[in-house]
């Protein structure tokens, strides 16, 4: 395709992640798949499926020059889009994105985490390769401009001593009674963080086995809150701590260097370097670099879809494609399964 020309889309799920998320006005927006969509033009979204009526029609009302289904394998039959996202429950995600591949498009954007599971999300990859079609899982922060700065300015921190990762909020971490669907904060939430943790790492193969302490049970037996914890060559001590138990939602990643430190969450970037003490005659300290930590917007979701049109377009590689959304799903397997050795 010549570069300028449109790619088509279609949209399979047209709920919160989908379609709601882009009404949000607290949130930076573009905030879901069909804003971000919309939003670039490159992009013609043609088509847009829902088992719901009532969503597929408030989305439709809001893309009214585009198809709409309740079943993905009608829209199949009649549309042929170049991209196809699947934005549906982790429990559709692998009969949703095996249909969308079947369907032979040039690209398939898939809502993380992956799957319910790491077999299932490698059936999605074996189906892929066997059909030549890309999927590229929406690991949001790898396309954000406050994250790839972060990761720009490790060289400057020296060598890492640590990366302390925290995840908070109100929603159970692990109960085995959301197998099924996914109901659970330590996949759901936690694939985020774990892969926020891999980029900072530069993908390495695996993290090994997880250590687990801090372990917390509420009063019907689920899991309320843990720490992981593991050591590599890169970096000799990685904890991942999540909760379950918070009045709110927190999401932040520490990066301690030989020479400074990072701190990234929602909405802000700090970064410190080592400088002459303020404080201390003769010492050093770290000293907040104000300027460096300055991020207008993250544009996380324009970027995702950015980038897809430019794999595309040939300019470039996919930055979360399934192979490192299945490298967290198995980490997160074995933080769940050390939960019961």
């Amino acid at each position: 395709m010549a570069v300028n020309s449109q790619y088509t889309a279609a949209l399979v799920g047209c709920g919160r992640i989908g379609y709601s998320l882009g009404l949000d006005a607290k949130r930076e927006q573009p905030a879901s798949h069909t804003m971000a969509l919309l939003d670039n033009r490159r992009i013609r979204l043609v088509a847009g499926c829902d088992s719901d009526i009532g969503k597929l029609s408030v989305w439709h009302k809001a893309v009214p020059g585009a198809k709409s289904y309740q079943r993905s394998e009608d829209m199949y039959r009649e549309v042929h889009p170049d991209i196809i996202t699947v934005a549906v429950p982790e429990e559709f995600h692998k009969s949703e994105a095996l249909a969308a591949i079947a369907a032979r498009p040039k690209l398939v954007i898939l809502e993380k985490p992956v799957a319910l599971n790491s077999r299932e999300a490698q059936d999605i990859k074996n189906a892929s390769v066997e059909a030549g079609v890309p999927v590229m899982i929406n690991h949001e922060r790898r396309f954000a401009e406050d994250y790839k700065k972060a990761k720009a300015c490790m060289a400057g921190i020296g060598c890492l001593q640590s990366i302390y990762a925290f995840l908070s909020s109100s929603l159970c971490l692990y109960d085995r009674k959301g197998e099924s669907t996914g109901a659970f904060s330590l996949f759901h939430d936690g694939t985020h963080l774990v892969d926020a943790v891999m980029y900072f790492l530069g993908d390495p193969p695996s993290l090994g086995q997880s250590l687990l302490t801090g372990i917390y049970k509420d009063e019907k037996g689920s899991i309320r809150q843990l720490s992981a914890h593991w050591a590599t060559d890169k970096c000799p001590d990685i904890t991942v701590t999540m909760s379950g138990r918070a009045r709110y939602f927190g999401f932040e990643i520490q990066l301690n260097g030989t020479e400074g430190r990072i701190c990234i969450g929602n909405s802000y970037l700090k970064i410190y370097q080592r400088k002459d003490s303020p404080l201390y005659t003769g010492f050093f300290s770290l000293v907040s670099d104000k300027e460096a930590g300055k991020i207008e917007k993250t544009r996380y979701f324009s970027n995702m879809v950015q980038n897809a049109v430019d794999f595309l377009d040939g300019k470039a590689p996919l930055l979360s494609p399934i192979d490192t959304g299945i490298k967290d799903l198995l980490i997160l397997e074995d933080i769940k399964s050390s939960l019961y050795r």
